[in-house]
C-alpha cells in the first residue's frame, strides 16, 4: 500500500489555515499546531511540579501561561486568528517566565533553553514588518542577557533542591532543541522551495524574453537599459505573405485559423533558426526576417534567399496536406537598415529604412511561389541560383526598380 495519501494528509494538516493566507501563515499555524501541544504539556507540568517544589510563585505564573497557551491551541485548531496569542507568549509569556524562573531558581535549569525561542525566531513570525521583527527580537535578546547577568551575579532567590537543577535543565533543553529543529527545516524548505521557483521564473522570463528580442539585444537591455538603435550598412530583409489568406480565412473557424497559422509559423521559424537568420515579426499572416543583424555576416542575402526557398518548399506541403490552399509570396531587398528597440511595457525590437519599405514592396507586388528580388540583393548572390529578370516595379520614393525571381538551378 502506498503511503503516499498519508503523507499528503499529514502535510496538509500542519499547513492548514484560513482561506486567504500567505504561505507564511499557513507556515505559522502549522507551527502553532505543533508548538502548542508541547507547550501546554510542558506548562501543565510545571504548574505541578512547581507547586511540589514550594515555588508558589510560579506555579501561579504557570495558570496564566496555561490558559494563553491553551487560547493559541484551540485558536490553531479552529482556524481562528492566531496572532494575538502568538505575540502574547513570545512577547510576554517566554521573557517573564524565564526571567521569574533565573530569578527564583538560577540560571542552569531555565535560562539556556529559554533564549533560544525569542532570538531565533522572532524575525520568522508571519506578523509586521523584518525589521520591527528584528528589533523585538534584539530587544527580547539583551533583555535575556540582562537576566543572565543579574542571576550570575546575584544567585536564585530560592534555589532548586539537589538534583532538580539537572532534571529541569534536561526537562527544558530535550524538547527545545528538536522543535527548533523542526522549525529550521520547515523554513529551510521554504527558503529552497521559494529560491526554485524563483529560479523557474527567472529562466521563463529570460525564454519569453528572448522570444522578443535578440539575444545580443536582451544582454544589452538587461546589462543598460536605455535607447537601442543601431545602423547596420547592409542586411537582406525578407517579408512573407500568404495568398489571399483572408478570403480562406473565412471558410475556417477561429481554433482552425488558429492552428492553421501556428504550424506554418512554427515551421518557419525551425528554418530561420536553422539559417542564422533573426525573425522580426508576424503582422496578420505576414512574416518578416532580417539576415545579417544583430551580428553582421558577409552571406546575409545567400542566407535569406536559402531561407526563402525552404519556406517556398514548406508551403507546398502545407498545401499539398489538403488542410485549405496555402501558397506564399515572398519579397527580398538588401541594404542599410537602422535596428532598435521600441517600448517601456511591451518591448519590440524593429527595423526601418529604405531596404525595409522596398523588401514589403517586393513581396506585395509579387506572384505566388515566386521569391521576387532587387538588384542590391542580386549583386550579393553567387552563380549557383538560378536568376530570371521580372521588369520594373514602381516603389514609392525610389521611382521604378528592376526586379528579378530567385530559384535553384535543379
Amino acid at each position: 500500500m502506498s503511503v503516499r495519501p498519508k503523507l499528503h494528509l499529514s502535510t496538509e494538516w500542519v499547513t492548514r489555515a484560513p482561506e486567504g493566507s500567505t504561505r507564511a501563515m499557513a507556515r505559522g499555524y502549522g507551527l502553532a499546531r505543533i508548538g502548542y501541544p508541547l507547550g501546554l504539556f510542558s506548562h501543565a507540568c510545571y504548574l505541578v511540579l512547581f507547586w511540589h517544589l514550594g515555588q508558589t510563585e510560579m506555579a501561579i505564573f504557570n495558570i496564566a501561561s496555561v490558559l494563553l497557551i491553551g487560547w493559541g491551541l484551540v485558536a490553531a485548531w479552529t482556524l481562528r486568528d492566531i496572532k494575538w496569542p502568538t505575540l502574547l507568549t513570545f512577547v510576554a509569556e517566554i521573557p517573564l517566565h524565564a526571567a521569574l524562573c533565573t530569578y527564583f531558581m538560577g540560571l542552569a535549569p531555565f535560562f539556556l533553553g529559554y533564549i533560544l525561542f525569542p532570538v531565533l525566531l522572532f524575525p520568522l513570525l508571519p506578523y509586521y514588518q523584518p525589521r520591527t521583527r528584528l528589533f523585538w527580537s534584539l530587544g527580547i535578546g539583551a533583555t535575556f542577557v540582562a537576566i543572565g547577568a543579574w542571576a550570575i551575579a546575584y544567585g536564585p532567590a530560592r534555589p532548586l533542591p539537589d538534583g532538580w537543577t539537572l532534571f529541569f535543565f534536561l526537562f527544558n533543553a530535550g524538547p527545545i532543541v528538536p522543535f527548533l529543529g523542526i522549525f529550521t527545516a520547515i523554513y529551510a524548505t521554504a527558503a529552497e522551495t521559494a529560491e526554485d521557483r524563483l529560479e523557474h521564473e527567472f529562466e521563463r522570463a529570460e525564454g519569453l524574453l528572448l522570444n522578443i528580442l535578440p539575444q545580443p539585444i536582451a544582454e544589452r537591455l538587461k546589462e543598460d537599459p536605455h535607447l537601442i538603435a543601431d545602423e547596420y550598412p547592409s542586411v537582406s530583409v525578407l517579408f512573407a505573405d500568404i495568398v489571399n489568406f483572408t478570403e480562406t480565412a473565412g471558410r475556417l473557424t477561429p481554433p482552425e485559423l488558429v492552428r492553421t497559422l501556428n504550424t506554418a509559423f512554427s515551421r518557419f521559424d525551425a528554418l530561420v533558426e536553422k539559417h542564422g537568420c533573426e525573425k522580426i515579426k508576424t503582422i496578420g499572416d505576414a512574416y518578416m526576417v532580417v539576415s545579417g543583424l544583430p551580428e553582421p555576416r558577409r552571406d546575409h542575402a545567400e542566407a535569406m534567399v536559402a531561407l526563402a526557398l525552404d519556406m517556398i518548399d514548406a508551403a507546398k506541403d502545407i498545401n499539398d496536406s489538403g488542410a485549405f490552399p496555402f501558397s506564399m509570396r515572398i519579397g527580398i531587398s538588401s541594404g542599410p537598415v537602422v535596428a532598435g528597440v521600441i517600448g517601456e511595457r511591451k518591448f519590440a525590437y524593429d527595423l526601418w529604412g529604405d531596404t525595409v519599405n522596398v523588401a514589403s514592396r517586393m513581396e506585395s507586388h509579387g506572384q505566388p511561389g515566386i521569391i521576387q528580388i532587387t538588384e542590391a540583393t542580386r549583386a550579393c548572390l553567387g552563380k549557383d541560383l538560378k536568376i530570371n529578370p521580372l521588369g520594373n516595379v514602381e516603389v514609392k520614393g525610389k521611382g521604378s526598380m528592376p526586379t528579378y525571381s530567385v530559384s535553384r538551378r535543379n
